[in-house]
């Protein structure tokens, strides 16, 4: 399908719907208000039936930690081969200790599909009671953070799939209170150098193995052939994972006989334990209709481990309703999981299997084609997040319209960040794989529709790597401009981590190619803002004031008015105070009549800064409390973190200390959530009166 070829319909209210023929539905789900603080438990329910496994759960139960105070938690390293139950047992074992630990259950899967340390360590600190739009971007922040929050506090973490002692040990609570549940395929050493307590799990014995087969298929029809029961196990391997899939599957067909079901097993799992369990998978998947297995063939060209309906339903150029009832099948079948949060998720083992059928059962173009489709679901999400966000008079090399037809999203720029929020780790996904692929202008146009996020959030080092990776993108397509913008939109990430020296390197290649005169005028914008920032406040005079007058020239509204206010912000640097405080009133005037709220909020704040400099706290925390409003409004937090320094610096400049205090660890809080370097520059003595 090329670009142009869509049809789209957007609309809606507290729930938006992007339809867009064959590529399927993005919906859009409005913020709700904020949920009360609850105790986060994040496994999912223990598996049922569940048999034997006493001694292993009563090592677990005496090893529950009782004294409290900082330092290392108790930590227990399960190890089994693949579908041994290690998942199992965990939930199992959590859902029995959960009431003895008082501030909750955390829970996070690794290994080759799972999550990274830095993204479990995102999503604990969110349940914890950080904003997600404030979770620092790098991994020692995040650490960092999550050591202080979990300070002395009664935790159970269970970390699933481990592949490496490092994951485990970036988790770990800083409290001798809390408790680690570890489950790997192999010996992490290095646990067990620091005292882990280690549990070898074995596949289950022969009775505890028949006992689960006549829980998921009856007591009465495995009695009534009792050889062939036990045989069945054992092809199984004893596997708790391969027996609960032969069991529903029994279920499904009520009136097949147990014979039959070994001599189907027999034919298809010969050799080791795993492929014998392969052979479990192979006669399930057998039995699925037709369109069934096209939907489990597909799960493997997904480029994330959990997924939705809607993008695996894009992939499949098909309904989401009919992929939806496809993927309940699955379900029953026990070949994927759903979660409370209403996508999916399967076994590594069932995955690898899903993969292999996929790769002998259809074409290697056929495959492709479905990523594609998948990797457009998330550009039209985020063209329309972009324009709901930024509007459509931001400068863009990509044109929305492409995924859009000219439809205007019917949400606000909080319900589109709130997208983002959930979607930025598949976008960056999805830009790593039209990268293997090839696709270098769907990468590109990723990076750009992703900016509002990455300008509202500030997650620095996800920007950072997603701007590399959209510069390469842009080179390798031959698109001059594309490569233009995407490194005024690195530069600027770069900039906010104090690497000057490759954000100006960056911004003069920029320039060097910019031709449109548009695009000329963004390029000096960003030099602008690099001289700002290095304090070369007469350079960035000369750089605002040229876009300023290419922007008038061209009638450009917005642009207008964000180049009036860089301009009045640079006067400010210079001491020029009554020139700048015109500047930046016409600078709000603009953005007003141009209904520009980043813009005006922007203004507001540059106007602070110039009162409170002046002295005039009134007038500057009047302005403040304006920009707060509108920030809040947005939901945009890279604003509220700067309201949050002018009201310290104002405070601290007026001797309320205590005010001063308050609104810094705001600030510092903020700031260190973004992974930005003026979190430290915050903490050192005096900080507030630059």
């Amino acid at each position: 399908m090329s670009a142009g070829d869509s049809h789209n319909e957007l609309s809606g209210s507290a729930a938006q719907v992007v339809q867009a023929g064959s590529i399927g539905s993005v919906t859009f789900v409005a913020p709700q208000p904020q949920a009360p603080a609850a105790v986060p438990l994040l496994t999912d329910l223990a598996p049922n039936p569940f048999v034997n496994r006493g001694e292993q759960i009563r090592e677990m139960d005496e090893l529950v930690p009782v004294s409290a105070g900082l330092g290392r938690p108790v930590v227990v390293a399960v190890r089994g081969m693949p579908g041994v139950g290690k998942t199992g047992l965990l939930r199992h074992v959590a859902a029995r200790l959960a009431d003895r630990f008082d501030d909750g259950v955390l829970y996070a899967a690794f290994g080759p599909h799972g999550e990274t340390p830095s993204e479990a360590l995102a999503r604990f600190l969110v349940v914890l009671g950080v904003p997600e739009g404030q979770v620092p971007s790098s991994l020692a922040g995040r650490r960092d953070l999550y050591r202080s929050l979990t300070a002395r506090s009664r935790l159970l973490v269970v970390l699933d799939d481990v592949t490496d002692a490092a994951q485990v040990e970036v988790l770990l609570p800083n409290s001798a209170a809390a408790m680690v549940l570890v489950a790997g395929n192999i010996v992490l050493e290095e646990l067990h150098i620091d005292g882990a307590v280690p549990i070898s799990l074995d596949p289950l014995a022969a009775a505890d193995a028949l006992d689960l087969l006549k829980r998921l298929c009856g007591a009465a029809r495995a009695d009534a052939e009792p050889d062939a029961a036990m045989e069945l196990v054992g092809l199984c391997g004893y596997l708790p994972l391969a027996i609960r899939v032969v069991g529903a599957r029994l279920n499904l067909h009520r009136n097949r006989s147990l014979a039959t079901e070994v001599e189907r097993l027999r034919d298809t799992g010969q050799g080791d334990v795993l492929a014998r369990v392969a052979g479990v998978f192979d006669a399930v998947y057998d039995d699925l209709a037709e369109p069934v297995r096209q939907v489990y063939r597909a799960l493997g060209v997904l480029v994330t481990r959990d997924f939705s309906v809607e993008v695996l339903a894009a992939a499949l150029d098909a309904p989401v309703a009919q992929v939806r009832a496809h993927v309940d099948q699955l379900c029953a079948a026990n070949l994927l999981e759903e979660r409370p949060d209403g996508h999916y998720s399967m076994h590594r083992l069932v995955r690898g299997h899903a993969l292999r059928r996929g790769d002998a059962e259809s074409s290697r173009a056929d495959r492709i084609a479905m990523l594609r489709r998948a990797v457009r679901w998330w550009c039209l999400g985020a063209a329309a997040a972009d324009v709901a966000a930024t509007g459509r008079k931001r400068l863009r090399v990509a044109d929305p319209d492409v995924f859009l037809d000219g439809q205007d999203p019917a949400m606000d720029a909080r319900t589109a960040l709130a997208w983002f929020d959930r979607e930025h780790a598949n976008i960056e996904a999805a830009m790593r794989a039209c990268a293997e692929q090839g696709w270098h202008d769907l990468a590109w146009r990723l990076f750009e529709s992703a900016f509002a996020y990455y300008e509202a959030r500030k997650p620095l080092a996800a920007w950072i790597e997603a701007g590399t990776l959209a510069v390469e993108a842009a080179v390798l397509d031959g698109d001059t401009a594309a490569e233009v913008r995407c490194r005024c939109l690195l530069a600027k990430g770069l900039q906010e981590t104090d690497r000057h020296d490759d954000a100006a390197k960056h911004l003069a290649r920029a320039r060097e190619l910019a031709r449109d005169d548009r695009l000329r005028a963004s390029t000096y914008d960003f030099s602008g803002n690099l001289a700002l920032r290095t304090g070369r406040f007469s350079d960035a005079l000369d750089w605002f004031t040229s876009a300023l007058e290419i922007n008038r020239a061209l009638g450009l509204a917005r642009g207008t008015a964000l180049q009036t206010l860089f301009v009045g912000r640079a006067l400010t640097r210079l001491a020029r105070h009554d020139e700048a405080g015109a500047t930046l009133r016409t600078a709000l005037r603009l953005a007003e009549a141009a209904d520009e709220p980043v813009v005006r909020a922007k203004a507001l704040i540059a106007l602070a800064d110039l009162g409170a400099g002046a002295g005039d706290l009134a007038a500057a925390e009047a302005a403040l409390a304006d920009a707060a409003d509108l920030a809040t409004a947005l939901d945009n937090t890279a604003l509220l973190a700067e309201v949050a320094v002018l009201r310290a610096r104002a405070a601290h400049r007026g001797g309320d200390t205590a005010a001063a205090a308050r609104h810094r660890a705001e600030a510092i809080a903020a700031f260190e959530r973004m992974g930005s370097p003026r979190a430290a520059r915050l903490l050192v003595d005096g900080a507030l009166g630059e």
